[in-house]
């Protein structure tokens, strides 16, 4: 029997509410029965010094922690993967997906990005390879055409466009926020503000 699996995959520096509302958008849309949250080890894309992976991690797992349950098509189990920690180096999205399949090989994936992804897709380490060893599905993000998304997507082939109402904030707003000692309620869950307060993460050096 095959299993639908979704990969969630980002920096998560930190989580946000958006990156929480995705999950279960996806979990609802694609009737997943596992979602795997894969925080990067050490980002190609992103210029920002991350936080270290088990802060991240944990943030995760205190973000998603009743992400899954109450969907109409049963439960689905959430997980927080160590994956690309145990890889090393730069985490790259093929070798992820690669490791994943040895590890899960009855497992079908479902690799969910946000909209504003998609149009630099192409520019991803063996993007085609990614397209034929997974399904790749991209979310709606507030202000993005859904039309002019599913167009592109089209162009490139084999990506799904989910359309979904996608909360829009982003982790560099909430690290400006935290820095400037503003407020963040709304934008990350309590659990995962409280932990931030805590620790003192992100604060102005």
């Amino acid at each position: 029997m095959i299993n639908k699996t979704g990969i969630l995959g980002g920096a998560f520096n930190p989580v946000h509410n958006g990156h929480v509302h995705l999950a279960k958008e996806a979990i609802s849309q694609l009737k997943l029965r596992k979602l795997l949250v894969i925080p990067t080890y050490e980002s190609p894309h992103k210029a920002t010094t991350l936080l270290p992976f088990e802060q991240r991690a944990e943030m995760c797992r205190l973000a998603f922690s009743e992400v899954g349950e109450g969907y109409s098509h049963g439960k689905c189990a959430v997980e927080i993967s160590d994956i690309e920690r145990k890889l090393g180096g730069v985490s790259y999205t093929i070798n992820t997906i690669r490791e994943l399949d040895k590890l899960y090989p009855d497992e079908r994936f479902y690799l969910i990005i946000g909209g504003d992804m998609l149009y630099s897709f192409t520019k991803w380490y063996k993007y085609e390879s990614i397209l034929k060893e997974s399904t790749v599905c991209a979310a709606a993000r507030g202000g993005d055409n859904f039309a002019d998304m599913l167009e592109f997507a089209n162009e490139i082939g084999r990506i799904k466009v989910m359309p979904t109402e996608v909360v829009d904030i982003s982790s560099t707003e909430v690290r400006e926020k935290l820095k400037n000692g503003e407020s963040v309620s709304g934008f990350i869950p309590e659990g995962v503000e409280k932990y931030i307060n805590e620790n003192g993460l992100y604060k102005q050096p």
